[in-house]
């Protein structure tokens, strides 16, 4: 997950297409208007709990036992 001014964010795209190219699991979440690791330090915005909700969907999907 990343957000579209987040600086690194074309560092994260080559990351995912990689991780795709080798049969990876990956899910690339992209948040509008959000910077690097934004949603961590205004916690309690709607953007915040939305990118939280994908976080955990993902981990239910590919980490559940």
């Amino acid at each position: 997950m990343s957000g579209t001014r987040d600086l690194v964010l074309s560092d994260t795209v080559r990351l995912q297409r990689k991780l795709r190219q080798n049969n990876v699991p990956v899910d690339l979440q992209l948040f509008e208007g959000l910077s690097h690791a934004e949603y961590l330090y205004e916690f309690d915005t709607l953007e915040s709990a939305e990118v939280f909700r994908e976080l955990s969907q993902f981990f239910n999907r590919y980490l559940q036992k």
